[in-house]
């Protein structure tokens, strides 16, 4: 049997999963269930090529394996009952998985069937003494040396969240660059101090349009669940700020009087005049138009959120 499931709330365990079941296939092709239909990913599935070539279609969001009410409706129904006529003459040179972040429901005669092929990879919660434990391993695994305490630093500076933690991890491991004893003072230093400071980080990041950053910290941010409405409003101020100082300024204000009326600090204003700097007047107005209209469509349901900031910074920085 070719199909898998893959059940699990972290990023990591999703992507170690995926490394073993597609072994050595290096034709991966993406899909979500939020976006994508089943029909798609049974067609692409059934499709041979005229060189047997073997393929692996990942399917995030496989929402109708789980125990929510949601799961139950008749549209996850008919999805069930077509991967199950699937499986009745499934391509060989095809695997598809299956991921849910969630918890699946073990009543359902497609769980079963998977589970019952050995293609379930189910990972539980982790509590923090496990998450310590699982890093610990990865370091080893990676020839560094680490102590508990900078460990404990690491997962509770991460809020308890592992792929957050591990995020960190490589950020530090990254730093070093061989394997090597890792310093507790090292730890402190490499390591996010807080969510709003990741927050202002990826603000910077987009209106310095450095897209690199900016993807990195969106998805630390996704691992955290922050909303995506949070960052477009911090975006939409910052924006609003370099038009308002410039037009103070176009109008004779005094330095002072820009500060008083703006209720800004000084290191704020030499900010924002460093960041007039990068763009024209006419981008500002546009860009303050944009922000607006993708708040209105989230807000509204119209968009993705998980896509909608990611495809603004790529339309902006690109």
């Amino acid at each position: 049997m070719n199909t898998y499931l893959i059940v699990s709330e972290t990023i990591y365990h999703c992507n170690e999963a995926i490394k073993k079941i597609k072994g050595d296939i290096t034709n991966i092709i993406s899909f979500n269930l939020d976006e994508d239909t089943i029909d798609d990913v049974l067609t692409e599935a059934s499709y041979q090529s005229i060189f047997n070539e073997s393929k692996c279609l990942i399917v995030r969001n496989a929402k109708f394996f789980s125990t929510s009410k949601q799961a139950d409706s008749k549209k996850n129904k008919e999805i069930s009952d077509k991967l199950l006529k699937y499986l009745e003459k499934e391509n060989k040179n095809t695997k598809i998985v299956f991921i849910l972040n969630g918890k699946a429901d073990s009543k359902k005669k497609i769980y079963n069937i998977i589970k019952d092929n050995n293609n379930l990879y189910q990972f539980s919660f982790l509590t923090k003494t496990e998450m310590k434990n699982e890093l610990y391993k990865i370091c080893r695994e990676n020839k560094y040396n680490i102590s508990d305490n900078s460990l404990w630093h690491i997962i509770n500076n991460s809020y308890g969240n592992f792929d957050l933690a591990y995020n960190e991890l490589k950020k530090i491991m990254i730093y070093y660059g061989n394997p090597c004893e890792i310093k507790y003072q090292d730890v402190i230093l490499l390591t996010s101090k807080t969510i709003e400071e990741n927050n202002f980080k990826l603000v910077d990041s987009i209106i310095d349009r450095d897209i690199e950053n900016a993807l990195i910290l969106v998805e630390e941010l996704k691992i955290l669940k922050i909303e995506p409405t949070i960052i477009i409003a911090l975006l939409y101020r910052e924006y609003k700020l370099m038009l308002s100082v410039y037009l103070y300024e176009k109008n004779k204000y005094s330095h002072n009087e820009i500060l008083t009326n703006l209720g800004i600090t000084d290191w704020i204003y030499d900010k924002v005049k460093k960041n007039l700097g990068k763009y024209k007047i006419a981008e500002i107005k546009e860009e303050i138009i944009n922000l607006s209209v993708l708040d209105y469509k989230l807000k509204s349901g119209i968009l993705n959120k998980d896509l909608a900031l990611l495809t603004y910074i790529i339309n902006l920085c690109l």
